[in-house]
């Protein structure tokens, strides 16, 4: 007899692999989905028109009276409400398939477990990451021990967090960060290839909020792990086990092959899976394995074996994770709740804090007195600030609603959005920032600091240092413009604006862990040749280190002197090629110089850069959008990007090992280089600042160098220092 599926929930896991594994299995006429947001599903995905959508809370759905009809529950919510949906499934007599984890906690699933044997039903948990062909692979070659006795196993998954959940609620503390979501498929993985797993030693970046990136060491008898995930880091995706006569590699890039290595062979084999799954037209890939796991999951149903994850896989992978969140410091703001409001801290609210600089803002925050909100319009990017104690306000700073929304209560609100994509950006900067401020002034708000940049000065020559009082010259296209218009209105506002008081801040090129334009790209150029020095590189870099930044941003939110003023944030001039030359001469000794009008003229033939590198670095850098688009090869393809949003954008490419090739392939340097690294020889004076803000770069050029190399380093961008020396 055909199952029928109800699955609650419908976030991206339903949507992009259950429904169409359902789809290929030929079964959508037998689902129904319930969510909350069921009939916009519906819409979204036309494929899935066979599917019955309920737009219904699952409590509601669970509790209402069944006709005799039993069917098979998936449960695809959020971590946090898996015990009570599948107590409740259980309840109403349904076999359950649990997303993972079933629980974080080991009591939780001993007592599913106890309750489903009282009911007679079949609880199972999805592990679908047990079926990949590549990993299916690697388990059966260690079984039938080709390679000797497994030795040591290296877990690699540091990633850029590519995942779109639907929901805000996927970062809440209850829901557990990268080991519930990740981590509990490796630990799943590596009890299933080595048996049982203990325990060594735990840390993670979680610092009040749920972590993004880990490193645990456990063994499994004589087998030593060290596992390390990450969603915000950049290094590779990969499992290597170590076996007595050779080592086995899986990429996670392929999901359909294993690399092996003999002791002593320098030529590694790729191994593929032909027919990995029952039906040879299910794809051998991630969507093939959630087909395979719910035939599995039939199969148990009617009595058979199968390989599907049950729940005392699920208590042994709790156990786990219980271990790993008791070992966290509790020096740190752990127990502060994200979701409670203090009535006895102030509220500060920081807009644009999914980006560089607002992830800094963040970080020096949490270790303050106050209760932090921050804006978001989508959770995909909330990985890094999720780490600490913030509310995540769901906005868009075009709805004038939704703005009044997130600042009521704040008394400090720092504006660091912008507009980085769609048709017109400049609304966002512009209108945005109206709105933003608007709102602040009708709350009551004590004040507002507004980040600019110096873009909005331009470059001008022979007129000495650039301080404040000199006009606008607009620099950088669309970018430069926007932030021009917004200062102006800004700055007029702030003459009614009292008693809230408004800031604006104008820093140079913006750099440190984390960042972009003036911190990764140039070395992602380098290393696959792109990049090169304009003029020898003997233009002016006028910098800021990000943590000096955030020390601005505190004493303008604190000085009501400031008010109605803007101030350059500056701290210190130096060549191009004594900025970026310790990171550059880690990659490559020979770098071509062009002057800009050589550069243009440089032959470009067959794509010489990558359009995807190019697409990530707009969306993530507005300096590189703004001088991009001046780039006549590039404007199409920009106006593509921006219907596509930030889908385009990938992760660079990694090497089999998981690190990325530290060989430069020689390419043409992009003509946009000279715009962005330019050859202008013009300094931006922070006497302002210095006088008013009582403002001073606390960490000195040498020491934001080495820690940004630092931070590079453990990210994987850069060799280490000790690689370097040796080479």
């Amino acid at each position: 007899m055909r199952k029928k599926y109800v699955i609650l929930g419908g976030g991206s896991v339903v949507t992009e692999f259950y429904l169409p594994a359902l789809r290929m299995m030929g079964r959508l006429a037998d689902t129904t989905v319930v969510d909350p947001d069921a009939s916009a599903i519906s819409l979204r995905h036309p494929a899935f028109r066979d599917v019955q959508f309920r737009s219904q809370a699952y409590r509601s759905f669970l509790k209402e009276p069944k006709e005799n009809e039993q069917s098979c529950a998936i449960v695809a919510l959020p971590n946090q409400f898996h015990v009570d949906a599948v107590h409740l499934a259980l309840e109403g007599d349904s076999h359950v398939l649990c997303e993972k984890p079933l629980a974080l906690k080991t009591l939780d699933c001993s007592q599913l477990r106890a309750h489903a044997g009282r009911k007679h039903r079949l609880l199972k948990v999805g592990m679908s990451r047990r079926y990949l062909p590549s990993l299916m692979l690697a388990r059966d070659i260690v079984a039938a021990n080709e390679f000797g006795e497994v030795r040591s196993i290296e877990v690699h998954d540091s990633t850029p967090f590519l995942w779109r959940p639907r929901s805000f609620a996927f970062f809440a503390l209850e829901a557990g960060g990268v080991l519930a979501d990740m981590g509990v498929h490796y630990l799943d993985y590596l009890d299933t290839l080595v048996g049982e797993l203990k325990p060594v030693v735990y840390a993670d970046d979680a610092k009040g909020g749920t972590e993004s990136s880990l490193r645990y060491n456990l063994i499994a008898d004589d087998v030593s792990i060290d596992l390390r995930l990450s969603r915000i880091h950049q290094s590779g995706a990969y499992i290597k086990i170590n076996c007595a006569r050779g080592e086995l590699q899986v990429n996670k890039a392929n999901e359909n092959e294993v690399i092996v290595t003999p002791v002593g062979s320098s030529c590694p084999r790729r191994i593929s899976a032909e027919k990995p799954f029952d039906d040879p037209a299910w794809p051998s890939d991630f969507r093939g394995s959630f087909c395979q796991m719910l035939v599995d999951f039939e199969r148990a149903i009617d009595g058979n074996a199968t390989r599907i994850a049950d729940v005392a896989d699920a208590e042994r992978t709790a156990a786990l994770i219980e271990w790993a969140y008791e070992q966290r410091s509790h020096d740190t703001p752990s127990a502060v709740m994200r979701s409670v409001k203090s009535l006895n801290r102030p509220r500060v609210l920081v807009t644009g804090a999914t980006g560089f600089i607002g992830g800094h803002l963040v970080e020096r925050l949490s270790l303050q007195d106050v209760s932090i909100g921050v804006t978001a319009r989508t959770p995909q990017k909330c990985a890094n600030i999720a780490r600490f104690p913030v509310e995540i306000v769901p906005g868009d700073l075009l709805d004038m609603k939704s703005v009044r929304a997130a600042i009521a209560g704040a008394k400090v609100v720092y504006h660091l959005a912008y507009g980085n994509d769609g048709r017109t950006p400049e609304r966002i900067t512009i209108d945005g920032t109206k709105n933003v401020l608007e709102a602040s002034i009708e709350a009551g708000v004590e004040c507002v600091v507004i980040l600019s940049t110096m873009y909005v000065f331009g470059f001008p020559r022979g007129q000495g240092r650039v301080d404040e009082t000199f006009p606008y010259r607009p620099y950088g296209g669309e970018y430069g413009r926007s932030k021009a218009a917004m200062e102006r209105w800004c700055l007029t506002r702030a003459q009614s604006s009292l008693p809230t008081h408004v800031v604006i801040l104008n820093p140079t090129c913006v750099f440190g862990p984390g960042g972009g334009a003036y911190t990764t790209l140039p070395i992602d150029l380098a290393r696959k040749g792109q990049f090169c020095w304009i003029n020898d590189g003997k233009g002016l870099c006028n910098y800021t280190y990000v943590e000096n930044l955030v020390d601005a941003m505190v004493l303008a939110a604190q000085a009501p002197e400031a008010h109605g003023n803007r101030f350059i944030i500056n701290d210190g001039s130096v060549s191009w090629r004594e900025f970026l030359g310790p990171s550059i001469d880690r990659i490559v000794h020979d770098v071509p110089s062009y002057t800009p009008d050589e550069l243009a003229r440089l032959p470009r033939h067959g794509g010489p850069f990558r359009f995807s590198d190019l697409m990530l670095a707009m969306l993530t850098a507005p300096e590189i959008r703004a001088v991009a688009k001046r780039s006549a090869g590039v404007r199409k393809l920009f106006a593509l990007s921006s219907r596509l949003g930030t889908q385009i954008g990938q992760a660079l490419p990694l090497t089999e090992g998981g690190a990325q090739n530290d060989e430069p392939t020689k390419q043409v340097p992009p003509e946009w280089l000279a715009s962005l690294y330019n050859c202008e020889r013009v300094e931006f004076s922070v006497d302002k600042a210095n006088d008013v803000l009582k403002w001073h770069p606390r960490v000195d050029l040498a020491s934001a160098q080495a820690m940004t190399l630092q931070w590079l380093e453990e990210n994987g961008r850069l060799p280490a220092l000790s690689t370097y020396a040796r080479d």
